[in-house]
């Protein structure tokens, strides 16, 4: 088994059959999903180093991840731009007990520390979404070690969910064992084009090392809270604890709106069930914390859009979101990304 660094030994086996490959019969790959979950097992279970970009009109995505032998670790290191074209990067490592997590946008970078290791694998499921949409055959083409090439130059009308893409090419290299070495795909749906790269950089990792970066995860990261923000009236703010741990009482709340920025110190620690309600002062102009619904008559109404923060002493962001509406009872624009909720419309005095 390999240890984290050099690339793919070239296999000496020469004779590799098609009809072996998980998910493959009479040339075609007629099952996607047993493919994908032959490739997960060789990933997981030998660990590999992996090579992915995603490319169309809303994202261009490269990451790297690595992976050790038996999921004992994990590392993903990922950058590009997604939606509003912000460039945007996130680096994640885990090993069996504990997961950390940085990320960086718009010159602000947020550490995370969570509970249980991950599972997910998310660019391995990606995978299915384009194998099951081609029409992939086995070419008489192998590559110099003994690897399988299919190609796939038409879209499969097997799935009824999605519209067919207009244009679909792509080549998939894979070995006897369903361990996908390469996956090249261009896709054209909607008038939109999409394209997705795997590589297979290594196959077989002990161990992936922790990075350098864990040791400027700061205090508070540690802290697991669900909190959600509600705006009341839209006039305020409520910001409820849902659920997890106790919310130190030095955590900051950073309040975006009304083209003025506002930081205030929650007045005491939170456990779940707890509400502090945010407000700008109409006298002072300063934003106010309180365990009491403020009075309207004593308040400057925030305006939409409201963006919040909420980080602890260490600067460990516990929960951000943007928050946009219309009117007191419209629907709600916000990203999260603490994993709680934001709504906005409440129109409860």
């Amino acid at each position: 088994m390999g240890i984290l660094g050099g690339e793919t030994e070239p296999s000496d086996s020469t004779t590799a059959s098609a009809d072996r490959i998980p998910g493959v019969t009479n040339g075609t790959l007629s099952n996607a999903s047993a493919l994908v979950e032959a490739n997960r097992n060789a990933v997981t279970t030998d660990g590999a180093i992996l090579h992915v970009n995603e490319s169309s009109a809303e994202m261009d995505i490269d990451a790297r991840l690595a992976v050790g032998a038996g999921f004992s670790t994990y590392s993903l290191s990922a950058s590009g731009t997604i939606g509003d074209g912000q460039y945007t990067t996130i680096d994640q490592w885990s090993n069996e007990t504990t997961q950390f997590v940085r990320t960086s946008a718009d010159e602000e970078t947020n550490y995370r520390v969570l509970d249980g290791p991950e599972k997910r694998l998310t660019s391995l499921s990606e995978i299915y979404g384009f194998l099951s949409t081609g029409e992939f055959e086995v070419t008489n083409q192998t590559t110099d070690d003994g690897l399988i090439v299919l190609t796939a130059d038409n879209a499969s009308n097997a799935d009824t969910s999605t519209p067919a893409p207009e244009r679909f090419d792509g080549r998939l290299v894979v070995d006897e064992s369903g361990q996908i070495h390469s996956l090249s795909v261009t896709l054209t749906r909607g008038g939109e084009q999409v394209s997705h790269n795997y590589t297979l950089a290594q196959a077989g990792v002990e161990r992936v090392p922790k990075p350098a970066w864990t040791a400027n995860v700061p205090p508070g990261a540690t802290v697991q809270a669900q909190l959600s923000v509600d705006v009341k009236n839209g006039s305020y703010l409520a910001l409820t604890h849902t659920g997890g741990d106790v919310v130190p009482g030095a955590t900051t709340v950073r309040v975006e709106s009304n083209g003025t920025t506002d930081t205030v110190s929650l007045d005491s620690s939170l456990t779940a069930g707890d509400t502090r309600y945010l407000y700008v002062d109409a006298s002072s102009a300063e934003l106010q914390v309180s365990t009491d619904r403020p009075e309207q008559g004593l308040i400057s109404p925030v305006t939409s859009p409201v963006s919040v923060r909420v980080a602890t002493d260490g600067d460990a962001v516990l929960h951000s979101s943007s928050i946009g509406w219309e009117s007191e009872s419209a629907s709600v624009s916000a990203t999260d990304s603490s994993g709680g909720s934001t709504r906005s419309g409440d129109t409860t005095a």
